[in-house]
């Protein structure tokens, strides 16, 4: 919105300089975002935030500048004329949900012309365009008080006005020249015949005031801000349905609407002759609220004198009521609708006092978490970063077509979702992993390696879970299974736990995906996504995805045991084996750790092989046992004598040989 300096200094004695002016309303909330001059004229360009409608007509931004400045605002009143009554045209209002209240007015014998001068600067400087000295006085009355009019000639009406809904179909030539087609959800201003107005909009071309009307019907109204919106369909948006779809201060509809009388009166030479209205006049909003002085220092953070509250209030508009050493009676204004609590009153003291002047401090923060899990999560986020992850963070709102095709559980549907790609929450991580694996693929980044900790949402007979989870995603060649499945033990180990180890998992959308168990409970899984889904995905490169629940991680973990280090030098054997392939390295781990005689330290796998001199169903496999001791340097017999009844162990076992 645009406002003019001079326009605001009809209602408040300003002497500071527009940079000044700037700088202060900016601080208290109204962003400039531009401002120049026009002749002798500053004008503002300023955003106004949809709760304070207020902040759409001149008398308001006045008050702002009255708070932050120190100056008074004084504002006159107009005279409310409501007689004698208008005859021969009713008012007919068909649904006051859509129209709460329409005042109309006669003014008879105007003289049509151009405006003088200061009205023209007054309606152009604040990016209206000037067209006659009527239609002038209107939008001035808007600009000022923040209440849209309209003036019809009065003798191109046929009959009795109705506010109503457009008939589908219906015919609609609006003042900017271009023909509309209307449907019912539009509503109109119409006479006996045609539709004159699109309600709180724009009028039409066949009701205009020119050059050769006498005699005007003065409109002040309360329109429905849904019912005005709703008119954007057919791409027309004007200054009164920006300030309708904010709505308007119902108590300055009779406002504006006399001082455009007198107005019209002074400058157009019109005489009142008929008032008329229908709907219910709105009553005079009482609203106090009591102000804890003690409560405002706690919300805020600062003592404030009292007598700077009182002024601050004051300025911007409120009256205030009896008043002592620990609390301030405060009456809300009719205009400011936004206000209907004490901490509303906080947060305009606040922001007109300085957030500056507010000394800053850490807030007191209460963990919603379960004990312990936020301190879980932070050490296992630097676990895995030690291990050369990186972290991601994706977002929790996804689409329903996506979790329907990953068929990843039931999610929860958003009621009034933004975007139809965002009307769910996620019920996995693996979707924000998709997209990180694509759009980094897509940057030529390959071989990605990364993590995420989050939470993910399922919906239950009994409501809703939230669960904190955790995911693991490589993509790249056959290797990064391994390397996954490595990190998931090591994970495991890191939190000394006692691993139960994988077990084949059949899960949809992907293959080889084995169900990840720790002390005979299943905590995740981890698998290939399958080429049919990652093709679905327009992703190249083969992935590797593990999730597991976090809450049930950190319900089973230990405290870590110290030991000192072996003081004694390890020995390490190799055994090369044939293992058939339907047979688990488990199985083998087990054999050697249940005959190392409590001297095995660590057993790695060193080669794999296919090929020839290799029985066919069957494939190589080398693997290192290192024995110690931590109590003596172990000798080679003793070694040997260990690593002899693990080979004979192993090969015992049907689908394994000595090689």
């Amino acid at each position: 919105m645009k406002f003019s300096l001079n326009f605001v200094k009809e209602f408040i004695d300003l002497k500071i300089t527009p940079e000044k002016l700037c700088e202060l309303i900016t601080s208290a909330g109204i962003e400039v975002e531009q401002y120049e001059k026009i002749e002798n004229d500053w004008v503002f360009d300023v955003e106004v935030t949809s709760n304070r409608y207020d902040w759409l007509s001149h008398i308001g931004i006045a008050r702002e500048i009255a708070a932050v400045s120190g100056i008074p605002v004084k504002v006159k009143y107009p005279k409310i004329i409501t007689t004698p009554a208008l005859k021969h045209k009713k008012i007919i209002i068909k649904n006051e949900s859509d129209c709460p209240l329409y005042i109309g007015r006669r003014i008879a014998g105007v003289k049509v012309e151009k405006s003088p001068a200061w009205l023209r600067e007054r309606v152009e400087h604040c990016g209206v365009s000037s067209v006659n000295n009527i239609v002038d006085i209107t939008n001035y009355c808007m600009l000022k008080w923040g209440n849209p009019l309209h003036a019809f000639d009065y003798d191109k009406i046929e009959g009795d006005i109705y506010v109503r809904r457009a008939k589908k179909g219906e015919p609609f030539l609006g003042l900017d020249g271009k023909e509309r087609e209307l449907v019912p959800e539009n509503l109109v201003i119409a006479d006996h015949k045609k539709v004159i107005a699109l309600a709180g909009v724009i009028g039409a071309k066949n009701t205009e005031v020119d050059e050769h009307t006498k005699n005007i019907l003065l409109e002040a109204a309360i329109f429905s801000p849904v019912v005005t919106r709703r008119s954007r369909r057919l791409t027309v948006e004007t200054d009164s349905s920006y300030r309708f779809e904010r709505r308007v201060c119902p108590e300055y509809v009779e406002i504006a609407s006399s001082h455009a009388n007198e107005l019209i009166h002074s400058f157009a030479n019109g005489t009142f002759s008929g008032y008329a209205y229908a709907g219910k006049k709105p009553k005079e909003r009482k609203k106090k609220i009591p102000l804890y002085f003690g409560h405002l220092e706690h919300y805020i953070g600062s003592a404030i004198p009292q007598k700077e509250i009182k002024t601050i209030l004051t300025h911007l508009g409120f009256s205030l009521g009896a008043s002592s050493k620990t609390k301030l009676d405060v009456n809300v204004p009719p205009f400011r609708l936004d206000v209907d609590q004490a901490v509303d009153l906080y947060e305009e003291i606040a922001r007109v006092y300085g957030y500056d002047k507010i000394p800053s401090s850490l807030p007191s923060i209460k963990n919603r978490m379960p004990v312990g899990l936020y301190d879980f999560k932070k050490s296992l986020r630097d676990f895995l970063i030690s291990m050369g992850l990186q972290e991601t963070v994706t977002f929790s709102i996804t689409s329903q077509e996506l979790m329907e095709r990953l068929q990843q559980g039931e999610g929860i549907n958003l009621i009034n979702p933004l975007r139809v790609q965002e009307n769910m929450m996620r019920t996995t991580l693996l979707t924000g992993a998709l997209d990180v694996i694509k759009h980094n693929l897509n940057q030529q980044t390959h071989n990605l390696e990364f993590f995420e900790i989050a939470d993910i949402y399922k919906k239950q007979k009994d409501g809703f879970k939230e669960t904190p989870s955790l995911a693991i995603a490589m993509s790249g060649g056959p290797e990064k299974a391994c390397r996954l499945k490595g990190m998931i033990e090591l994970l495991i180990k890191w939190l000394n736990i006692d691993m139960t180890g994988f077990e084949p998992d059949a899960r949809a959308h992907f293959t080889n995906a084995l169900k990840v168990s720790v002390e005979k409970k299943e905590i995740g899984f981890f698998g290939k996504l399958d080429k049919k889904t990652r093709d679905g995905f327009d992703i190249k490169e083969d992935i590797f995805f593990c999730e597991i629940d976090m809450a049930k991680l950190a319900g089973i973990k230990k405290d870590k045991k110290m030991k000192t280090f072996g003081r004694y030098p390890a020995v390490t054997r190799d055994i090369s084996l044939a293992v058939h392939t339907d047979t688990l390295f488990k199985d083998i781990e087990e054999i050697i750790t249940a005959h190392a005689g409590g001297y095995l330290q660590k057993i790695e796998v060193v080669d794999t092989y296919r090929g020839e001199n290799i029985e066919k169903g069957y494939y190589g496999l080398t693997v290192r046992i290192s024995y110690q001791s931590q109590e003596k340097t172990l000798t080679s017999d003793e070694v040997d004598a260990l690593h002899g009844k693990i080979r004979q162990a192993i090969t015992d076992r049907p689908g394994v040989q000595l090689r």
